[in-house]
């Protein structure tokens, strides 16, 4: 969901369409650190994301090894314990590596869960993702 939500928040901002990103030099995925490889998204966060404009019909999930941070320039983590994962496995990429919620908090997957709680969950990430594309084109001005 958070994939989807980025990529949308990152073309609007920059005026043009998702596909154009990667063109733009800016490639954006998920990937999660106990993900099984090519499932498709579950039908409750298809759900979730159709409610908002987006197509999550055709994600596969995959599994984030060490060349994907390497070569990333910011890696938003949804728990603690992920993003420790990532600092282990790649202690001297620190600074790349953060927790998506600015506030510290997990963001809890809601696998398993009801609507109710993968909109919750939606929720916390939209707010918390808007926040990182206002800093990073504030940043960095080659964004824009």
């Amino acid at each position: 969901m958070a994939e989807m939500l980025f990529r949308k928040l990152v073309s609007e901002r920059l005026g043009c369409a998702d596909h154009e990103l990667r063109e733009r030099g800016l490639d954006v995925f998920s990937a999660g650190v106990g993900a099984w490889e090519n499932l498709p998204a579950s039908p409750e966060a298809v759900q979730v994301r159709r409610e908002h404009g987006l197509d999550l019909t055709e994600h596969l999930s995959r599994r984030v090894h060490r060349v994907m941070v390497e070569q990333s320039t910011l890696v938003l983590a949804l728990t603690g314990r992920h993003r420790d994962l990532l600092l282990n496995d790649c202690p001297a990429l620190g600074a790349r590596i953060h927790l998506l919620d600015r506030d510290g908090r997990d963001v809890h997957d809601p696998f398993g869960g009801t609507v109710d709680d993968y909109r919750r969950c939606a929720l916390q990430i939209g707010q918390n993702l808007r926040q990182w594309v206002e800093e990073l084109f504030r940043k960095d001005t080659t964004l824009t």
